[in-house]
């Protein structure tokens, strides 16, 4: 997604408010850059994104039955990444999206609660209220993460 020089930046996230859980709103020109947004928006879920450094690079792969449940797949593979290594990705780029596979980088470093700032803690993406759509041209999804 590109801005307007000396425009206003482009929205690429947003929270939702929601009972108990914490939702996002997801916006992206083409589906790759809503799911490197997606990612972008966990992370920034998880710790303030700007402290990060480009210091590791992770390969992932993720398979789903269809677009959207590739969506919860991808968030809870970077959850994963996370809870068992400790990473944090700040970067994202999906090399390859079809309908039920995914292979993408993610950039950034291992956390350091000396360095990072500590954000919500996130069990998981959820299937509920879960949905993609191309609105005029521009992708949306809506996903929920259970606290």
């Amino acid at each position: 997604m590109t801005a307007v020089p000396g425009g206003p930046r482009p929205i690429k996230y947003r929270q939702l408010s929601h009972t108990a859980d914490l939702g996002l709103r997801i916006w992206g020109v083409t589906p790759e850059e809503l799911f490197e947004n997606a990612g972008e928006a966990l992370t920034a879920v998880l710790t303030d994104r700007r402290r990060l450094r480009l210091k590791e690079t992770e390969e992932i792969a993720v398979e789903a039955p269809d677009l959207e449940a590739l969506l919860v797949a991808w968030l809870n593979r970077l959850l994963y990444l996370y809870d068992v290594d400790a990473f944090l990705g700040r970067e994202f780029q999906i090399l390859e999206l079809q309908p039920q596979f995914l292979k993408a980088r993610a950039r950034g470093e291992t956390y350091d609660p000396e360095r990072h700032l500590a954000g919500t803690a996130i069990k998981a993406a959820t299937y509920h209220h879960l949905e993609i759509k191309n609105r005029n041209g521009r992708w949306e999804a809506t996903v929920i993460l259970d606290l």
